[in-house]
């Protein structure tokens, strides 16, 4: 078994999200990006970018990958072990300060 974490976090430019899962040094499994414009949402915000937030879980993977869900008002952002959700993070519009 390997310990792993997905790690979301605003993008610097404050326009979308990056999701990475890291291995147990610290190096990316896997990684993807999106743009807040893709989901007709936008940052409503004076203060910097939210904090990061990381989710530990551990697994015997032979395949790894990060799912994007999103409904009306939060995103999910799902590590998907050998087709089985191994862990997830939701971050929902008002915590970010994201607006339609």
């Amino acid at each position: 078994m390997a310990t792993y974490t997905l790690v979301v976090r605003e993008t610097s430019s404050h326009d979308g999200v990056d999701a990475d899962i890291l291995d147990e040094d610290g190096f990316i499994e896997t990684t993807t990006q999106f743009r807040y414009g893709d989901y007709g949402v936008a940052t409503d915000r004076e203060d910097g970018r939210p904090d990061r937030i990381e989710e530990e879980f551990t697994a015997d993977a032979s395949r790894i990958d990060i799912q994007l869900e999103r409904n009306d008002e939060a995103f999910a952002f799902r590590a998907i072990v050998d087709d089985e959700e191994a862990a997830r993070v939701e971050v929902a519009d008002d915590d970010w300060g994201l607006e339609a």
